[in-house]
């Protein structure tokens, strides 16, 4: 495992060194990588979505050439159901070792440091706000409001999105086997024309990618485009091909204290 990071450490310094006239010094990164990865492998082993695999695919639409893939989990037992609620999601969550470069660059990008405030706020507002999973496609149960009170919501390109047709979702907030398979086959079409605010791993919002630079019309807060779905799906996938993480980056140049 030692020998694979430190090789991994030579790679991400030349490359570094190639995009960035101020790269991460390689005995920072030799230091804080080895810990950050343990870590990540961590919260990733408890990714409560990743739970029974049924099928790898990499023709997904939108998503060609990335394995992703679909699995059926189950929650803890529902506060008023008193049972677990069944789903499936696609899912495209990073290795630990991607994950920990994303944030050690994030860190050094807006920050010039890997000190252990920077990468411990990065890396604990990750596992509060997805536990490292992007959801492709389909449904994710959550309890952040009720403890133990598991609501529906529907997610497509690692952002929460509305369906258009009232009658795919469900009133009781348990969702029947073919409501679970009609938010698998969502397309666009599907969907109202606003989405969520927040882009999975990090909740990054619209006001952030703006506010670093970005140039697509996604809407904002009061006007959240669909549009929005776009451009986290590009950066997701320029960030998994990569070292750095977009969406991070811009979530932190503005949140990062």
């Amino acid at each position: 495992m030692k020998s694979k990071i430190l090789s991994g450490l030579l790679l991400f310094s030349c490359c570094a060194a190639r995009a960035q006239s101020d790269p991460m010094p390689a005995a920072y990164l030799a230091d804080s990588l080895p810990g950050l990865v343990r870590q990540c492998k961590n919260l990733l082993d408890h990714a409560y979505m990743a739970g029974k695999l049924l099928a790898v695919t990499d023709t997904l639409p939108g998503w060609e050439g990335f394995p992703v893939k679909l699995y059926a989990y189950s929650t803890g037992t529902d506060l008023y159901t008193r049972a677990p609620k069944q789903a499936k999601v696609y899912l495209l969550n990073p290795t630990p070792e991607k994950l920990a470069m994303w944030i050690l660059t994030t860190c050094w990008i807006v920050k010039k440091s890997l000190d252990y405030r920077y990468t411990h706020q990065v890396f604990r507002t990750i596992k509060l706000q997805s536990g490292a999973q992007f959801p492709v496609k389909g449904l994710v149960y959550e309890d952040q409001y009720t403890a133990n009170f598991y609501e529906p919501y529907v997610f497509k390109d690692g952002v929460t999105v509305y369906v258009r047709d009232s009658a795919w979702f469900p009133r009781d907030k348990t969702c029947t086997p073919a409501e679970i398979d009609y938010y698998l086959r969502l397309t666009n079409r599907a969907l109202k024309p606003q989405t969520g605010q927040y882009a999975r791993i990090i909740s990054t919002t619209r006001e952030d990618y703006k506010s670093a630079g970005g140039k697509r019309d996604v809407g904002d807060k009061g006007d959240r485009k669909i549009a929005w779905l776009s451009v986290v799906r590009d950066l997701y996938k320029q960030a998994l091909r990569s070292d750095t993480n977009r969406l991070m980056v811009d979530w932190a140049r503005l949140h990062l204290k």
